[in-house]
């Protein structure tokens, strides 16, 4: 960093010669204290303090005795000579920073004495020898263990300690300490090494909690106190977790070390808008140094505060000096200038450019949106300028990482402003290649149709995102649109047009969706169904399989054991996994089940059998936060199906046993979740099947169902465009239908062949 160099006048030089003036000061009362002492004789059991003799301890080998009275050090050193005023200074900092070491020692433990500053942990009742690269960590049991801290590391204590107190959804999961009886050096291997699962939404959120928690370092922290915030910031960043960043970033020093991080946090403030804040440090920071980028940011903050003499004045400087910038100036002179947007190169674009886009309300596209680091995802939902595709795919990618809701979600995704678009040509885009853009425009596309052949594309579209690794992030937002084609008229006719046909079992599919996102609500359609005597149409009760898979998922919940609902669905290889969450299996004869159906034996993966072993380990001490972080790193880019269940069990009894009762149950039911998800997408038609479906309604007689669905459809209230609620509802007798089914076909048979 280049500071600018200002000259020093008379206040300057007042404030040097009271320095030196309360320095001479206070040598003179230390060396007075010294003589006092000295004279007060060795009955009074004080320390004396010698400014020019002093015991100086081995640097090497530190050996502590530490029994219920005493602490011996030896050292074969002598006392070292002072020479001169600066010496004898150095001295006096040095001892008397042992001194206050010695002083802070908790009571009924007598502590070592680190010259270099660093922590020493004593454990009562043990004799200790330990190295200097060591003094900082015991390894060892939970044992009675008091620390001392020398003054030179009380700020990296500080500093590994800094993190959020409340969680973002409010609830508290975690206390401040997580991290007891984890030494800090294993706490630096789990996160150089582990890395966040991308499979399991409840195991990563909760190891993310542990990241970002404020909570009692773990031992020996102030040893590698600036590694463990250094890693616990990629982690929060690598995971898009912005709100957490900014908190951690808020509370850094303001060394060089952590200017990146100083800049990372003022392009996020700008970007939600929080001006003041970001402000505030770039003046601070342009008034200390001639580094463009924050005199860049100074020409910013004067626009947003409607100063734009100084920011026109600040732009034309900075041009002027020759900083090379085309794209900040460019979107500057829309800004100040009020001219119309302009083409901006976009391998030129940087974060910041993000930022200034807009705030002059410029298109930010896909390439542009990609120049933003992975720490900025939370962030860009604040952004109210990008173009549609940046907007869907933005909405994915935080959908993903589970930074936002379904709910929300599909509110991003109904509002953008796009043409209407036939589902089917969307849905067979998508499954084409299952992008993330393909996806979100296929969803949306489904959402437009009002007829009773979304539940058809619904199948064919959660089919394709399973295949994907996507199926348990989609769930919720396909049975959104599941529950409300529940209700189009017309369901009757659908299912008797396709009785018979290959994968016919459309209204079957859709109550097992429905069940496996919520089975709860499924068990209530069940009992409505029987209830009334109605077996088909929208009043229907549930299919066999859906109330199989319902019971499956309420047994987490509390509900009785069934062993019926195993059997149906061959699913015995998840018992492990209900065991663990503690079901009680009554004494039955297992053979006899065994008659009715055999266990599938699926292709799974064993994790780890070192990391599960570390697991098990960490959790019978109660070390919470090695368990989360562990179980995150067995998992890793499994796929929950894949997962062998024995293994999955082990990890539901460890977060069970650290006291994460909560998502021990939802790691367990996302794992049978996605098994369910199997079946779903084994029983729905291929791509050449769902062309011969669509060709057998093209030429039946339920053409009225597209004017019928779109009249009695309800209206949306969720801020939908115009051109959404219109979408795909022609009165035509000719949908589109026949004329896409046959490629639908034909794209089906090549796929089979190949």
């Amino acid at each position: 960093m280049i500071r600018c160099q200002n000259s020093q006048g008379p206040s300057s030089l007042f404030a040097a010669f009271a320095a030196v003036g309360f320095l001479l000061i206070g040598l003179s009362q230390a060396f007075g204290q010294n003589i006092n002492t000295q004279n007060a004789g060795p009955t009074s059991g004080a320390k004396p303090l010698n400014l020019f003799v002093t015991d100086q301890r081995d640097n090497e080998t530190i050996t502590t005795t530490t029994d219920s009275k005493s602490a011996v050090t030896n050292s074969p050193l002598g006392p070292p000579s002072v020479t001169s005023l600066d010496d004898a200074l150095d001295l006096v900092e040095s001892t008397a920073d042992d001194q206050n070491a010695a002083d802070g020692t908790s009571t009924g433990t007598t502590p070592t004495t680190n010259m270099a500053g660093d922590a020493v942990v004593t454990t009562t009742g043990q004799t200790t020898t330990l190295s200097q690269s060591e003094a900082g960590t015991v390894a060892g049991d939970d044992s009675e263990q008091s620390v001392t801290i020398g003054l030179r590391k009380v700020q990296d204590v500080g500093l590994a300690a800094i993190g959020v107190r409340e969680t973002q959804d409010g609830s508290v999961r975690l206390d401040e300490l997580i991290w007891r009886g984890t030494p800090a050096s294993k706490a630096t291997f789990l996160f150089g090494n582990g890395h966040l699962t991308s499979q399991s939404r409840a195991l990563s959120k909760l190891s993310l909690e542990v990241v970002a928690r404020e909570a009692v370092p773990p031992i020996g922290a102030n040893l590698v106190a600036q590694d463990l915030v250094r890693a616990r910031l990629d982690w929060l960043a690598a995971a898009g977790r912005s709100h957490d960043l900014a908190v951690l970033a808020k509370r850094l020093p303001d060394d060089d070390e952590w200017l990146d991080w100083k800049k990372w946090l003022v392009e996020y403030q700008l970007m939600q808008r929080h001006d003041g804040e970001a402000c505030a440090t770039v003046n601070i920071y342009a008034a200390e140094t001639l580094d463009p980028y924050w005199h860049k940011l100074r020409v910013i903050c004067s626009a947003v505060q409607a100063d734009t003499s100084s920011a026109r004045f600040g732009a034309d400087i900075l041009e002027a000096s020759g900083v090379d910038d085309p794209v900040f100036f460019t979107l500057m002179k829309e800004i100040l200038n009020g001219v119309d947007p302009s083409e901006v190169d976009s391998a030129l674009v940087e974060p910041l450019h993000v930022v200034l886009m807009d705030a002059a309300h410029h298109d930010i596209d896909l390439d542009s949106l990609a120049t933003l680091p992975p720490g900025m995802a939370q962030g860009t939902v604040a952004l109210r300028y990008m173009d549609t595709d940046a907007r869907l795919v933005s909405t994915f990618d935080n959908l993903e990482k589970g930074l936002i809701t379904a709910d929300q979600a599909s509110k991003l995704w109904r509002s953008a402003a796009l043409p209407a678009e036939q589902a089917v040509t969307a849905l067979t885009r998508h499954h084409s290649g299952a992008t993330s853009l393909n996806a979100a425009l296929s969803w949306r596309a489904i959402a437009a149709d009002k007829t009773p052949l979304r539940l058809l594309f619904i199948n064919q579209a959660m089919a394709t995102d399973i295949s994907a690794g996507n199926g348990l992030m989609m769930l919720p937002l396909y049975a959104g649109l599941a529950r409300e084609a529940m209700s189009f008229p017309g369901l009757d006719v659908l299912e008797s047009v396709t009785d018979g046909q290959p994968g016919s079992h459309v209204m079957a599919q859709t109550h097992l969706l429905l069940a496996i996102n919520d089975p709860r609500h499924q068990a209530t359609r069940q009992a409505t169904g029987q209830a009334t005597g109605q077996a088909t149409g929208q009043n229907a009760g549930t299919s066999a399989v859906a109330r199989d898979a319902s019971t499956l998922l309420l047994m987490l919940e509390g509900e009785s054991w069934n062993a019926r609902a195993l059997a149906n669905l061959g699913m015995w290889d998840v018992l492990p996994i209900l065991e663990a969450t503690g079901i009680t299996l009554p004494d039955v004869e297992w053979l006899d089940l065994m008659s009715e159906s055999l266990p599938n034996g699926g292709d799974y993966t064993n994790l780890s059998p070192v990391l599960m072993r570390a697991l098990t380990k960490a959790s019978e001490k109660r070390h919470v936060a090695e368990t989360v972080l562990l179980a995150s790193w067995a998992v890793g880019d499994t796929p929950l199906h894949r997962v062998n269940p024995q293994d999955g069990a082990r990890i539901v009894r460890a977060m069970d046993m650290i006291g994460q009762a909560a998502t021990a149950r939802a790691f367990a039911a996302e794992i049978i979740r996605a098994h369910l998800l199997q079946m779903f997408r084994r029983n729905t038609p291929s791509m050449a099947d769902f062309g011969k479906q669509l060709a057998l309604l093209s030429e039946a007689p339920v053409a009225n169902l597209a004017t019928a669905g779109s009249a009695q459809a309800p209206a949306s209230n969720d801020g939908s465009d115009d051109a959404l609620t219109s979408a795909d509802a022609s009165t035509d007798t000719d949908t589109g239908i026949q004329a896409v089914s046959t490629t639908v076909q034909q794209n089906g048979t090549v796929q089979a062949q190949e």
